[in-house]
């Protein structure tokens, strides 16, 4: 009767054991899912920016905030309406136009290349928050969907700037809701689908490693039961008693029971429990690299430098901020492009991101754009200009190596005052007119002209 009262215990003890290690897979794979939900919410929202702030960037500011609705047929008009059928035919959207805000939170169409049923001149726009923040000179995506007679969408605002860097007009581009949510439901679906598998094979394992070490797992439980003085001796015994240094060693692919024998059993079902938490944790971290890292250059992608720029204005309003921010545009990646392919586009990227990173290191790099690229550093004036000037030569000795395609690359920097700069827009905004002065300089043509 007693023994029995003994197995019990060490099968309830067994029990909860393995119902707290399943939970605890239960936890980090509800963590892993909202995390990888998160990374690929901020892939889309990406992909919808590049979209609308590449379509922006090739429209004349001036030219938009003077369109009228008698304008329809002048060259002006119909320029702006080319450019946006262009990305309506050519790129997996529902609608683009353009928006001009009249105040008050009120927005009209203006010009709409839709040829089914395009919005006219003047008819109000759906107010999202994204659109207004767009309003204010910051591109945006709606976090959620609206709904107006044409559907429901998620929408991407980019600003147009003109002549005198100010809003004349607003880019969006609809994305239907359901394409979004088809998205979002098929990634999360997915690493459901692979959080299920490895809790089940992790159950599995624990079971068939539980059945067949029960026994041994009782004559253990007697063992201790009556040599409890011994408990020390016990514990050395199971950490020395295959004679390995570490537990990887407890691990082989084969393993000869009659060699190991029964305290090292334990010690193998320990082993296993540790191996199986170890690849779960490596895989959150994976994810987490994942969500701040942009896929094509290794670089910080959008989300780590917003990360970056929360911390910024946090020392800002502590009164501790020492930064400069430094500011680089491929010149003329569209054109590469769209003459020799993307391919040849993307390893111009990519070569643009090794010169930033042969002249600044890798840490507080990021793209946040299909051609931008930030830099956050703690130098001042006069080093940024020797490190704009170890910059130039790195660009130059790449582009005698590289037999593929030169890169051009515009830059601009600007660096924090505490005494003058209230803000971090502030300091952002004069590097930006600094690398598009360097862009203007390039192309050696007006400013409105400058095709990114």
């Amino acid at each position: 009767m007693k023994n029995r009262q003994k197995i019990s215990r060490t099968s309830v003890f067994l029990i909860v054991f393995c119902m707290l290690l399943l939970l605890g897979n239960v936890l980090l794979g509800v963590l892993l899912t909202r995390q990888s939900a998160n990374a690929m919410k901020d892939l889309i929202h990406d992909r919808m920016l590049d979209v609308s702030n590449t379509a922006a960037a090739m429209i004349d500011g001036d030219v938009l905030e003077n369109l009228q609705p008698e304008d329809k047929d002048t060259p002006e008009y119909q320029a702006v309406l080319k450019t946006l059928s262009r990305y309506l035919d050519n790129i997996e959207l529902e609608y683009i136009y353009c928006i001009r805000d009249m105040g008050n939170k009120e927005f009209i169409f203006t010009v709409d290349p839709d040829k089914d049923d395009p919005a006219e001149y003047g008819e109000p726009v759906e107010y999202t928050d994204a659109l207004y923040k767009a309003s204010l000179g910051e591109a945006a995506v709606d976090d959620e969907p609206y709904k107006d007679r044409w559907g429901r969408y998620y929408s991407a605002y980019t600003p147009v700037f003109d002549s005198n860097n100010k809003v004349a007009g607003i880019v969006a581009v609809d994305f239907s809701a359901e394409w979004y949510d088809r998205q979002m439901t098929s990634q999360v679906r997915t690493i459901v689908f692979t959080c299920v598998v490895s809790i089940v094979l992790g159950a599995i394992i624990i079971l068939a490693i539980t059945t067949r070490y029960r026994r041994r797992f009782h004559a253990l439980y007697d063992e201790l039961n009556d040599l409890s003085d011994g408990v020390e001796d016990l514990s050395r015994e199971l950490s020395a008693g295959a004679g390995v240094k570490n537990s990887e060693e407890l691990l082989p692919d084969d393993i000869d029971e009659d060699e190991t024998g029964e305290r090292d059993g334990l010690g193998i079902m320990s082993s296993k429990i540790r191996k199986m938490q170890g690849y779960l944790s490596k895989q959150i971290s994976f994810v987490k690299a994942q969500a701040y890292t942009d896929g094509l250059t290794g670089l910080g992608n959008r989300t780590a430098y917003n990360e970056c720029t929360e911390s910024i204005k946090e020392q800002i309003d502590e009164g501790t901020a020492e930064f400069a921010l430094a500011m680089f545009d491929i010149n003329s990646l569209k054109s590469i492009n769209d003459i020799k392919g993307h391919e040849i586009g993307d390893q111009v990227i990519v070569s643009a991101a090794h010169i930033l990173k042969d002249t600044f290191g890798e840490e507080k790099i990021f793209r946040i754009g299909g051609d931008e690229f930030i830099v956050v550093l703690d130098k001042t004036a006069d080093e940024m200009e020797e490190l704009f000037e170890r910059f130039d030569k790195i660009c130059a000795e790449s582009n005698e190596r590289n037999d593929i395609e030169p890169v051009d690359i515009s830059k601009g920097y600007a660096v924090f005052d505490k005494n003058t700069d209230p803000n971090y827009k502030v300091v952002f905004a004069r590097a930006d007119d600094a690398m598009y002065a360097d862009k203007k300089a390039y192309y050696n043509i007006s400013g409105n002209d400058i095709m990114s």
